[in-house]
C-alpha cells in the first residue's frame, strides 16, 4: 500500500468515472466497479462464506494525514474493512480537502461526488444539523476517551428528543444518512498569539478568536471577546496574518496544523468542549453493502473510535512540549486570579443556558439535547458545574 503526497490510496486506483454494472447483488459504487468480480469473505469459524461482490468506495477527509482522525480512525477503519473482506470492499481515500473542502461533505454525498465523508462536520452546519454541537458545551473535567464514550452511547440512545425521535434519528437518519462518530477531540483550550489572559480586563472585543460552532460564539460573547467562525484549516493563515489573535482548539492537533509555532499563551484546566465529526454515507450507499459488511463496518467503528481517542489523549503532552519549545506557555485555570477564575466559570454556565434558549427559540429540543449530553458525559466520567447538574 503506497502513500502519495496528495492522495492516499488503499487498494486500486480510480480508473475513470463511475461505470454502471449489473452485479449479482446489484452493487455499484460511484468511484468505479469490477463487473462480475467477487472475493470470498471468511466466516467466524475460519471457513469461507458467500462471496462479496467487489466495490470501490470513494472517501474524502478534510484533514491532513497527520491528524489523529486519519492516523487513529480513518486509515485503521478502511484497512480493517479491506482486510476482513479480502479486498472486496476497497477505498479511494483523499485527504486534506483535496477532493471535497472541509465542511462541505454533506452536499458532496448527496451529489454523488463521494461515497463516504470521513470528516462529516455537523457542527459547521447548525442550520441543518442543530444538535451535534452540544459536545462543544464547556465542562469542568473530561478527556477524549470520556467524550467519545458519551458520544457513542448517545448515538445509540433510545431516549426521545422530539416527536418521538432520538438524537440519531433526527440528526442523521431523517436526512438519509448513516453515520458513525469519529473519536472526539481532547478538551478545547483558549490559546492566543500575543495577549496573555491574566485578568478579567484582558478579555475585550479587540481579542478576535477563531470559533468552531455557535456554542463557542456564545461563549466568546460571555467572555467579552470577538468570535470569528472559520474552518480550522483556515486558521493558520489567519493567525499568521494577525487577522486572528487566537482560538479555541484542542492541544493535540496543534503540531498537525503548525499552531505550536504561533500560540504563545494558553489557558488550560477550563474544558471548552470537545469537537465531534462523523464518518457518514447516504442510506442508499449503505444499503448497497451486504449485511455482513455492514456488521463488520459497525463493529470496526465501535472499536476503533477508542483507539483514536486514546491516541489523541496521549499526544497532549507532546504537543504542549512542542509549543513550549517554541516559546509558548500554559497557565492553569486554578492558577489564575480568583476573580478571573470565577468569571470564566460563570461564562461556562451561562453558555449552557443561552445555547438551550437559542435552540428552543428555533423550535428545537434544546433542553432535552443538553440534558441528554450532560447525562451521557457524566455517566462516562465527566464533571460539570453544579448548576448544570441541577437542571431538570
Amino acid at each position: 500500500m503506497k502513500k502519495m503526497k496528495r492522495m492516499k490510496k488503499l487498494m486500486k486506483p480510480i480508473v475513470g468515472a463511475a461505470v454502471a454494472a449489473t452485479m449479482a447483488l446489484g452493487l455499484v459504487a460511484c468511484g468505479g466497479s469490477n463487473e462480475g468480480a467477487s472475493a470470498p469473505s471468511e466466516s467466524n469459524d475460519g471457513g469461507e462464506t458467500e462471496a462479496i461482490e467487489e466495490m470501490r468506495l470513494r472517501a474524502s477527509s478534510g484533514v491532513t494525514a497527520k491528524h489523529f482522525w486519519d492516523r487513529g480512525f480513518f486509515t485503521p477503519l478502511m484497512e480493517r474493512i479491506d482486510s476482513e473482506t479480502n479486498g472486496a470492499i476497497s477505498f479511494e481515500a483523499f485527504t486534506s480537502g483535496e477532493l471535497v473542502p472541509l465542511g462541505t461533505e454533506f452536499d458532496a454525498l448527496r451529489q454523488g461526488t463521494i461515497d463516504i465523508a470521513l470528516t462529516f462536520m455537523a457542527p459547521y452546519d447548525p442550520q441543518r444539523f442543530p444538535y451535534s454541537e452540544v459536545t462543544m458545551l464547556p465542562l469542568l473535567e473530561s478527556d477524549a476517551v470520556i467524550a467519545s464514550t458519551a458520544m457513542q452511547n448517545m448515538m445509540k440512545s433510545d431516549r426521545e428528543l422530539k416527536d418521538g425521535k432520538t438524537y440519531y434519528e433526527i440528526e442523521f437518519a431523517d436526512k438519509g444518512l448513516v453515520a458513525f462518530a469519529n473519536p472526539l477531540t481532547e478538551p478545547y483550550v483558549l490559546g492566543t498569539t500575543r495577549q496573555k489572559i491574566e485578568s478579567v480586563s484582558d478579555f475585550s472585543e479587540a481579542i478576535r478568536l477563531r470559533t468552531a460552532s455557535r456554542v463557542h460564539e456564545i461563549l466568546a460573547d460571555n467572555l467579552g471577546i470577538t468570535a470569528i467562525s472559520m474552518p480550522i484549516t483556515d486558521a493558520y493563515d489567519a493567525l499568521s496574518r494577525n487577522a486572528l489573535d487566537g482560538f479555541f482548539y484542542n492541544i493535540p492537533d496543534w503540531k498537525a496544523f503548525g499552531f505550536d509555532e504561533l500560540i504563545k499563551h494558553a489557558v488550560e484546566g477550563a474544558n471548552f468542549g470537545h469537537f465531534v465529526g462523523h464518518t457518514a454515507m447516504t442510506q442508499e450507499t449503505w444499503d448497497k453493502l451486504p449485511v455482513e459488511v455492514q456488521e463488520k463496518f459497525k463493529a470496526a467503528a465501535d472499536e476503533i473510535i477508542f483507539d483514536g481517542a486514546s491516541l489523541t489523549r496521549d499526544e497532549t503532552e507532546e504537543n504542549r512540549d512542542s509549543t513550549m519549545e517554541k516559546g509558548g506557555e500554559f497557565t492553569h485555570l486554578n492558577d489564575l486570579d480568583p476573580e478571573l477564575r470565577e468569571f470564566i466559570s460563570q461564562a461556562i454556565v451561562d453558555t449552557w443556558v443561552e445555547w438551550i434558549e437559542n435552540l428552543e427559540g428555533q423550535g428545537h429540543a434544546g433542553k432535552e439535547m443538553a440534558l441528554l449530553w450532560r447525562d451521557m458525559i457524566v455517566e462516562a466520567g465527566g464533571v460539570l458545574p453544579q448548576e448544570i447538574m441541577d437542571m431538570e
